[in-house]
């Protein structure tokens, strides 16, 4: 006898198999879906941030402006950032686009010594610059050698130790510092900075450097103890030369002092050191833009020169810091 199949149970294994397969081809769809919204969000994210960068590019452009000095930004990067904002949108969304832009006269930066330029040049020139700069502020020779070590270990691209202390190679960035800030990181740094500031001479040692400029130190403006470590010269060598700088008036920055004219009392041989420093103060400003198109951020920074009309940029870089 043939056996009956049940039409009740049938039904209920289609349906189940219907079911089945409608959960598969939604979950299917539901991550197409997914899969389409990201991609569609990575593509509208990296739209805004070259929306950002370009930006942040109009302020650089601002600041190139010869009429237009430090104290005139705040307001000018207000004025074109309304007009950017006009016409941005996403579909039919508009979408908040503005940048922020700080201008600094890089006058005071000149004299300082710039850290990074002093490391990634001579390393020999780069020791004695340095030892004799903390003998000077009554360092310990033992902290400030380990403390030279660990800076040129910070900035080389290898591995090795500079010292024969391997712990000077951890925890560094194998690069440039991008900020002055960043020598604190630096191993010995502390110590270093501690027993300067116990000395006699009371040093705030940060305050001496700068990552910023061409890498030469102002003999305009710069203090007695960077001259003399910069140049190599004696303790008290450059005093002579700090008490005739400011000129007739004893004003310091004013049109009457003798820079130039008093290099003879720095050194007889001072034609010797003339590629590393400067003795006429360039109008450098350093100009930060940050470009703002919804949530992505992008910055620009730019070295301006502002003795040639029209102003010339002599350096430039970008700090890409978006929010996805």
């Amino acid at each position: 006898m043939k056996k009956r199949t049940n039409p009740a149970s049938s039904s209920g294994v289609a349906l189940i198999v219907v079911l089945w397969a409608v959960g598969l081809i939604s979950a299917a769809l539901f991550g197409l879906v997914a899969i389409l919204q990201r991609q569609i969000g990575q593509e509208v994210a990296a739209l805004q941030n070259a929306r950002a960068m370009l930006v942040a590019e109009s302020g650089i452009q601002m600041a190139l402006h010869s009429q237009l000095g430090p104290e005139d930004m705040a307001d000018a990067s207000k004025q074109l950032s309304g007009r950017l904002q006009e016409g941005w949108y996403t579909g039919k969304t508009p979408v908040e686009v503005h940048f922020e832009i700080e201008a600094k006269d890089m006058s005071e930066d000149a004299a300082k010594i710039n850290i990074n330029a002093l490391l990634l040049g001579d390393k020999a020139l780069a020791r004695s610059v340095l030892q004799n700069l903390f003998a000077g502020w009554e360092v310990n020779l033992t902290t400030s050698s380990a403390l030279i070590d660990a800076l040129l270990d910070w900035v080389d691209t290898d591995g090795l130790s500079t010292g024969s202390n391997s712990e000077t190679e951890k925890n560094v960035r194998n690069g440039p510092f991008e900020k002055v800030e960043e020598l604190e990181k630096v191993a010995g740094w502390a110590e270093m900075a501690k027993e300067a500031k116990e000395g006699s001479k009371s040093v705030d040692a940060l305050s001496k450097f700068t990552v910023y400029g061409a890498g030469k130190l102002s003999l305009r403006s710069a203090e007695q103890d960077l001259i003399e470590a910069w140049l190599g010269l004696g303790a008290g060598a450059a005093r002579n030369f700090i008490l005739q700088r400011p000129g007739p008036d004893q004003i310091a920055g004013t049109t009457d002092d003798v820079v130039a004219q008093g290099l003879p009392s720095l050194s007889p041989n001072y034609q010797s050191f003339m590629d590393r420093v400067v003795v006429e103060e360039e109008d450098l400003w350093r100009v930060t833009s940050t470009g703002f198109v919804g949530k992505a951020k992008r910055k620009v920074v730019a070295l301006i020169s502002r003795k040639t009309n029209p102003p010339q940029i002599k350096a430039r870089w970008a700090e890409e810091d978006a929010t996805p």
